[in-house]
C-alpha cells in the first residue's frame, strides 16, 4: 500500500496548528521524507524510528521546507552515527546547502564538523532535465515549478500508483506535467487570494488555481496544503471543490492519504 502521511502543512514557522511543510510518503518498506520544515522532525519522532527513512528530498530551500534539514543532520549524527541516506535538493542550491555545514557544524566534535555532508549522502536534481532518481521502490521527477528560488515539483511513481508534490509555484507547464495522472496529488494552497505578483512573481497558488491544476493534470485525488492562514484550510477545501471532479483532502498534521488501487 502505498500512503503519503502529514507530518506538517503550515507555510511558516511551527505554530498552534504544528510543523511546517513536511511529508512522509511510503511504499512498503520505503519510507520518504518529502520537505523537512520547522518541527517535521518532532513530528516524524511521536510515531516514527529513523530507521525507517530511506531518504529525504528537499523541493526547495526556503526555511519553511528546509530549516529542519540541520536538526535531522545533529540527530543523524549524534549521541550515535546512523547510516547515510540519499539527501536530494535542486542541484542549482548545493552551494546555499553547503552554506548550513558552515553555520551549524561543530568543530570540536568529528562527526559533526559538516553535520549534513556527514549525514547525508547529498546529491542534485536537474530540474530541467527532469532526470529521475531513485530511492528504494520509488522513481522520482522532478519538475521545474514556478518559485522566487529553484524549486522542484516531484512525481513518484511506484509499483501502486503515483504521488505528487506541487511545491510552492505558480501556474506553470512543470506542476501540470508532474501531477499528470497522478493517484494523489498534494498541492500548495498558500492563500484564498492573492495578486498577480503573489501567483506569478513570487509563485503561490490559491485554492481555485490548485483545483485547476489538478483538473488539467487529470489528477484523481487532491490534497490542498501549505496554509499561510491555517484558519482558512477549510474554506479552501469548500472552494477548491467547487473546481475539482475527485476527492478533495484539507491537509491535517497526523493525517495520512491512501492511494486507492486503481
Amino acid at each position: 500500500m502505498t500512503t503519503v502521511e502529514v507530518l506538517g502543512c503550515n507555510a511558516t514557522a511551527p505554530g498552534r496548528t504544528g510543523a511546517a511543510s513536511s511529508y512522509l510518503v511510503r511504499e512498503e518498506a520505503t519510507a520518504v521524507l518529502v520537505d523537512a520544515g520547522p518541527g517535521s522532525l518532532l513530528s516524524f519522532a511521536r510515531t516514527h524510528d529513523l530507521s525507517e527513512l530511506s531518504g529525504i528530498v528537499v523541493t526547495h530551500l526556503h526555511a519553511d521546507h528546509s530549516l529542519d534539514l540541520m536538526a535531522w543532520a545533529y540527530r543523524w549524527t549524534f549521541p550515535d552515527v546512523l547510516p547515510r541516506i540519499p539527501l536530494y535538493v535542486p542541484a542549482e542550491e548545493m552551494g546555499r546547502l553547503e552554506r548550513f555545514d558552515e553555520l551549524f557544524g561543530i568543530p570540536t566534535l568529528p562527526t559533526m564538523v559538516s553535520p549534513i555532508r556527514s549525514a547525508f549522502d547529498v546529491r542534485g536534481l536537474e530540474l530541467d532535465s527532469r532526470t529521475p532518481v531513485g530511492i528504494g521502490s520509488w522513481t522520482i521527477t522532478p519538475h521545474r515549478a514556478l518559485h522566487s528560488v529553484p524549486s522542484a515539483a516531484l512525481r513518484f511513481a511506484g509499483a501502486d500508483g503515483v504521488v505528487c508534490f506541487s511545491s510552492d509555484t505558480g501556474p506553470c507547464r512543470g506542476v501540470v506535467d508532474a501531477a499528470t495522472g497522478a493517484d494523489v496529488f498534494v498541492c500548495e494552497s498558500t492563500v484564498l487570494a492573492a495578486d498577480d505578483d503573489v501567483i506569478h512573481g513570487h509563485g503561490h497558488l490559491t485554492p481555485e488555481l490548485a483545483a485547476g491544476i489538478a483538473s488539467e493534470a487529470g489528477a484523481r485525488h487532491l490534497v490542498l496544503t501549505h496554509f499561510a492562514r491555517p484558519e482558512e484550510a477549510q474554506e479552501m477545501g469548500r472552494i477548491a471543490s467547487r473546481h475539482f471532479d475527485g476527492p478533495v483532502t484539507v491537509a491535517r498534521e497526523g493525517a495520512t492519504v491512501s492511494v486507492d488501487a486503481r
